[in-house]
This record gives structure tokens, sequence and C-alpha cells, in this order.
């Protein structure tokens, strides 16, 4: 039994439960409380990262043990801090791929563009010396 933990900008979708469930054997899916989730959507554009922020997301994922999953995507500088976080603690963090169709229309000299994103399936973030390393030389 394994649970996941999603810290994205929306609720997961149906067809992305279903592969947590089959391929991870996720049986219990954790969002963060409102508030965690509303400073997770709204990073501070600062030149510093504002680290009470990567603490509190910490702190939600102190529940969490070896191998459980989490889905993350936010800002790089914030994603990249919890992955790492994540990569270190033996949590498994994902991220989602998606198909991207962009539909256009025109009404005259206006041009309006809708972008319809389709989840394609998770992929595992993981370090590059861990991939590359029996490839690859430096």
């Amino acid at each position: 039994m394994s649970k996941a933990y999603c810290l994205l900008n929306h609720e997961l979708t149906q067809n992305q439960i279903s592969e947590l469930e089959a391929k991870y054997k996720i049986t219990n899916i954790t969002y963060p409380s409102e508030e965690l989730s509303k400073t997770w959507s709204q990073i501070p554009v600062t030149e510093q990262l504002d680290l009470s922020v990567i603490n509190s997301v910490i702190g939600w994922l102190a529940a969490a043990d070896k191998d459980d999953v989490l889905i993350v995507q936010g800002e790089f500088g914030s994603t990249f801090m919890i992955v790492d976080f994540a990569l270190k603690n033996k949590i498994i963090p994902l991220y989602a791929v998606t198909k991207r169709v962009a539909a256009e229309q025109r009404d005259g000299e206006i041009v309006s563009r809708q972008y319809i994103f389709e989840h394609v399936c998770f992929r595992k973030y993981e370090y590059f010396s861990k991939i590359f390393q029996k490839s690859v030389n430096f």
C-alpha cells in the first residue's frame, strides 16, 4: 500500500488517478491544505526564494514514507528544491507529461488561441548523474 502526495495547482484527473493506482499501487492521495496549496501556486517573485514556502512543503511531507509518491510541478526553483528533498528521502517524485493541442480562432484582426492539455503519463524526476553515470564520462 502506497500513498501519493499531490503538489500541483489542480486536482488530479481520473486518468491520472487510474495510472497511479495501476502503476504505483497508490491507495491514498493526499493534497496539501488550502493555505499551503495557495502558497505553492503563488511563489513570491523575488530574487531570493522564500525558504518558508519550502519548509512548509517539507513539513507537509513529514508523514511520507519511503517509496511514497510525490507528484510535483510548479515554479522551477521551488520544484527543484522539493524534488531534491524527495530524492534524498527516498520519496518518488513524479511530474505529468501532457500532450498540448492548440485551437486557433480568427475574428477579423483578432486571433485567439486556446490550449487543451491531455495527460499522457507520469515520469520520474531523476538525477542526471544516476541516468548517465555509465554512458557519459566527464
